[in-house]
């Protein structure tokens, strides 16, 4: 008999369809949480005309900016909190802030928005390593821990690629509806969700203490700072069929990380490859690229990103996966909102010379894989 009484056939059974229910509702709260955190931080409903014309291209690169400095601020003490409640309570803070700042979203004051484009921020930070983490326990019980870890992490990549191409259909009325289900989403995870495994993150020290994790991170910060700025800066100059193009290598994670095997060559190095080939390609956005040139800095970045994950999921045990990951995307994040600043800066007044500018800062930073010592 199982432990409800429940014949153990039974029993597995129901923990299968609740282990499908968790992983469809933290995916929806995933998506919502995306479709604010990306869209409506490139869209910002051409606020206050005035302030676009004064600052120019980084008009479009201060909101993204600061809705990646509230993730940032939100990752590790999501950590730590998920220590002490549980997961849900993460979750649920996540989605009412994400919805809050969505209905909100329509005020006609661009510091209101910018303030609502952190919690947006903030929203994302506490949800996205709590979500995981109650996915994780559930399919824990039937040993399948490191499949749903990639393909959560895989949904990510491919939310990621869906959201931006759903720009344009972000309105003013559209994101009052994301906003309501946001809150009733929050509900739903509070109420109908429950750790039946608490995995629990270890002490972050384990994971601050491993040198080769800040290197990465840090690395990463250029390629990911950058990328995420050229969102915004793409929907604006090249509409939707330029944002796509940027964005639609992201699909094919989950076909490249099946494969990843086939690739002889030491992670290390295609990092380091693929970071100097997407700096190149970044110095020649300058010259009204074509969409081609959009795709192949999409397929670099996504390479770069898979790599990343690739090397993080075998260079830590995997009780430290989810901490390691959270630990990366901080440090990474963190800097990567100076750098989508700086980048604003540069293109606003150097022009072509700023993109070549971040390209070469892109080149610098992959040196840092040169010399890890890690050989994945």
């Amino acid at each position: 008999m199982g432990v409800t009484g429940r014949p153990v056939e039974e029993s597995d059974a129901l923990v299968v369809k609740k282990a499908y229910y968790v992983l469809g509702i933290s995916i929806a709260g995933l998506s919502l949480i995306l479709l604010n955190w990306l869209d409506a931080s490139a869209t910002m409903f051409d606020l206050m005309n005035i302030k676009r014309i004064i600052l120019g291209a980084m008009y479009y690169m201060v909101p993204m900016a600061t809705a990646l400095a509230g993730f940032t601020v939100t990752q590790l003490p999501a950590t730590f909190l998920l220590n002490r409640v549980g997961n849900r309570m993460p979750m649920f803070l996540g989605l009412v802030l994400n919805g809050l700042s969505l209905i909100f979203s329509t005020t006609s004051s661009y510091h209101t928005a910018l303030f609502l484009r952190f919690l947006a921020g903030m929203g994302l930070g506490l949800y996205l390593a709590p979500s995981l983490l109650l996915t994780l326990g559930w399919w824990s019980v039937r040993g399948l821990t490191r499949w749903i870890q990639v393909a959560y992490l895989s949904s990510i990549t491919v939310l990621l690629a869906i959201s931006t191409a759903m720009i344009t259909y972000i309105t003013k009325t559209t994101v009052l509806y994301l906003g309501v289900a946001s809150i009733v989403l929050s509900m739903i995870v509070l109420f109908t969700m429950k750790d039946v495994v608490i995995i629990k993150s270890a002490s972050i020290m384990a994971v601050m203490n491993n040198p080769d994790v800040l290197m990465l991170a840090i690395a990463f910060s250029v390629p990911w700072g950058a990328y995420l700025g050229l969102i915004p800066l793409t929907m604006h100059m090249d509409g939707t069929a330029g944002t796509v193009a940027l964005t639609a290598s992201l699909v094919l994670t989950p076909l490249l990380y099946k494969y990843r095997h086939a690739v002889r060559v030491e992670r290390r190095k295609i990092l380091f490859y693929a970071t100097t080939i997407l700096g190149g390609l970044m110095a020649l956005m300058g010259i009204a690229p074509p969409n081609y040139v959009l795709v192949a800095v999409g397929f670099a970045f996504t390479v770069v990103l898979l790599s990343i994950l690739y090397i993080i999921n075998n260079l830590v045990s995997p009780i430290l996966i989810v901490q390691s990951t959270s630990y990366l995307l901080t440090v990474s994040s963190t800097i990567g909102s100076i750098i989508m600043v700086v980048m604003g800066y540069a293109i606003q007044y150097l022009g072509t010379l700023g993109w070549i500018t971040i390209g070469i800062l892109m080149v610098i930073s992959s040196l840092i894989y040169r010399i890890l010592k890690i050989t994945l």
